[in-house]
């Protein structure tokens, strides 16, 4: 499985890091859980911008945030999430919001139907309703907002396998496989720690500018290169 269309620039393991940074400020902020992994949540607010927090709580849960933790308030069937097209792999999409990582599962298109409407290409900023069940996210709805204005993409998750000239990252127990530049090879020390890449947007037309939104702290969604980052 190629990550087409993308160019790994640079991958730098989070050592002292946990999965995705949690959030740091002190204003409750109101959202619901489409993520969750070792002690860490992603949140979605009703907007869709995704941010991190500490806490555990199931995928669906409705948490408030304040102080970068999270206390469970009631439980959500559906939530909204606004992010950048990473990768279509089969009935899976790769979307980035505000720098993290999120897997969503879509309808299987027969082969000989033709869409309605092209999918979104990588690059393309989206909001997408899906519907949370078992855990999983499913997109019902997927309306493009804009495009990235810059040419590069930096998004957090964990490494899964590593093999000469690719590294396999694990996003909601789905994986993604993508190419290393000519002649690299990450050692086998780096599976199980989350990373940080930074992809190039190869073959976007980069029209427009990033319709993404800004977070408490000025992230434009994870457009932009190296470096860790989080909230």
């Amino acid at each position: 499985m190629k990550f087409k269309g993308f160019l790994l620039l640079a991958v730098m393991a989070a050592v002292a890091a946990a999965w995705w940074p949690a959030a740091g400020s002190a204003a409750a902020f109101k959202g619901i859980v489409v993520a969750s992994q070792r002690g860490t949540l992603l949140v979605a607010s009703p907007a869709g911008l995704v941010r991190a927090a500490s806490g555990h709580a199931a995928v669906g849960s409705r948490v408030v945030l304040s102080g970068g933790r999270a206390a469970v308030v009631g439980r959500a069937t559906k939530a909204r999430i606004r992010g950048i097209v990473v990768r279509r792999v089969g009935t899976t999409l790769f979307i980035a919001s505000n720098r993290h990582l999120l897997a969503l599962h879509t309808a299987r298109v027969l082969a000989d139907t033709t869409p309605t409407t092209p999918p979104a290409a990588p690059g393309t900023v989206v909001s997408a309703q899906v519907a949370i069940s078992n855990g999983q996210l499913d997109e019902e709805d997927e309306t493009e907002v804009g495009q990235v204005s810059g040419n590069t993409l930096a998004v957090q998750a964990t490494v899964s396998a590593v093999a000469p000239g690719s590294v396999t990252l694990s996003v909601q127990g789905q994986t993604l496989t993508v190419p290393l530049p000519a002649g690299l090879t990450l050692p086998a020390s780096l599976i199980g720690q989350t990373v940080t890449v930074n992809l190039s947007l190869a073959g976007s037309d980069n029209q427009g500018d990033d319709d993404q939104g800004d977070d408490d702290n000025g992230d434009s969604g994870g457009n932009g290169g190296g470096g860790g980052g989080g909230d």
